[in-house]
């Protein structure tokens, strides 16, 4: 898994370049010397747009990363999701071509709700991707290091009657760590996401932030949610799960651009 996030990663690193070979050659600020050559320069522009010269190239470099994405793609639901799943009472909903991802789960008369995204792959630090030369000789030795990054996900538990309160968290190195906690005596504040709920949350106290808290209070929170799926297994599921999806988001990102560019 660490060497294949590694290759991805450093692909996904040089993905801007693919846009910048086909930039077109900045125009010079050489006036035409005849008046005509204009008005020609100008109506063949126009009989290029939507078949512009470049469209050709961009599809050919398009459908060759595609086929690269798709050789080494996973299974749709690979075996560390099924394991996870399985092994901790979660069900996950996750969509196509939406940044966020959700893990739910009940507990007793509590329904648990996880909330992540995989935007966080972004908080990859540059310096954790070799260069290539480093990463040939990372491979062949028998253990790996794997790229840690931080996921940032929000608990929320809620029950019936009594409101919900809503958990920040970051996952990282197989470590959940708590950024704070809040009530809300309207479990619908926690998650709704209208201009309404909103406004209301802005004028709500929102409490301490967690590690200004008592160390025994904080022990105590860490063992609740411990209690509740929010673990070890979940803070190394998420990286994880946000490569995975993000691999499956770009190779979908490079079907329709490719669909769109040959149209």
């Amino acid at each position: 898994m660490a060497s294949q996030f590694l290759r991805s990663s450093i692909r996904a690193i040089a993905r801007p370049s693919l846009v910048k070979s086909f930039v077109a050659p900045a125009l010079t600020h050489r006036m035409p010397t005849v008046a005509f050559t204009a008005t020609r320069s100008f109506s063949a522009g126009i009989a290029r747009m939507g078949s512009g010269v470049v469209d050709a190239d961009l599809t050919h470099k398009l459908s060759e990363e595609l086929e690269y994405e798709q050789e080494n793609a996973e299974a749709d639901q690979p075996e560390f999701v099924k394991e996870f799943l399985e092994a901790n009472s979660f069900k996950i909903e996750d969509k196509a071509g939406i940044d966020e991802v959700t893990l739910s789960r009940t507990f007793g008369n509590e329904k648990i709700r996880v909330l992540f995204s995989i935007s966080d792959i972004n908080n990859a630090s540059p310096d954790a991707f070799p260069l290539e030369d480093d990463m040939v000789e990372a491979e062949n030795e028998e253990e790996e290091e794997s790229v840690s990054f931080p996921v940032r996900a929000s608990v929320t538990i809620e029950k019936e009657g009594q409101g919900a309160v809503t958990i920040d968290t970051i996952s990282q190195d197989g470590e959940i760590a708590v950024e704070s906690v809040m009530y809300y005596k309207d479990a619908k504040l926690a998650d709704e996401q209208s201009a309404e709920a909103d406004w209301q949350r802005r004028g709500l106290y929102i409490g301490p932030q967690f590690a200004e808290l008592d160390e025994n209070l904080q022990n105590l929170f860490e063992r609740y949610l411990d209690e509740r799926g929010i673990n070890t297994a979940l803070a190394n599921f998420l990286p994880d799960y946000v490569e995975h999806k993000e691999q499956k988001e770009y190779t979908k990102w490079l079907q329709n651009m490719k669909n769109f560019i040959s149209a």
